[in-house]
């Protein structure tokens, strides 16, 4: 499920592309320092929402709205977004529920990453017209 309750939406890249097209290293070292981050806050935020620390959760989420805006994942960051709203109303049950669905955009996005990082290091002039998986 995805942000508007659809399937999972992962990487734009077409959205990316108008954005990085003829800067392909600096989309490497972004989508290279994003998936390491991810994985971190993602890790973090479970860790965080297990024992129920709003601070800590919300230090995650701000990262994770961020970092998953600048790939071009917006249903990550809009599901991002929407667990916040949940952590901030202190509602547990659909905070559970959200980040369930969270870690499965974020796996999505994080596979299509890697698959972009290692095209990147072979060929960036053939990232544009890689079919990345949903």
């Amino acid at each position: 499920m995805g942000a508007a309750g659809g399937a999972l939406t992962g990487i734009k890249l077409l959205s990316l592309q108008d954005s990085f097209a003829g800067s392909e290293e600096i989309l490497a070292q972004m989508l290279g320092l994003f998936e390491t981050q991810a994985r971190e806050r993602m890790a973090q935020l479970r860790a965080a929402l297990a024992v129920w620390d709003v601070t800590a959760a919300r230090q995650c989420l701000h990262s994770l709205v961020n970092i998953s805006g600048a790939v071009h994942a917006y249903g990550m960051s809009e599901l991002t977004k929407a667990l916040g709203e949940a952590v901030k109303h202190e509602d547990r049950a659909l905070a559970a529920q959200l980040l369930q669905t969270l870690g499965n955009e974020a796996d999505l996005v994080l596979r299509q990453a890697v698959i972009l990082i290692s095209v990147l290091a072979k060929d960036s002039a053939s990232v544009w017209g890689v079919v990345l998986p949903d």
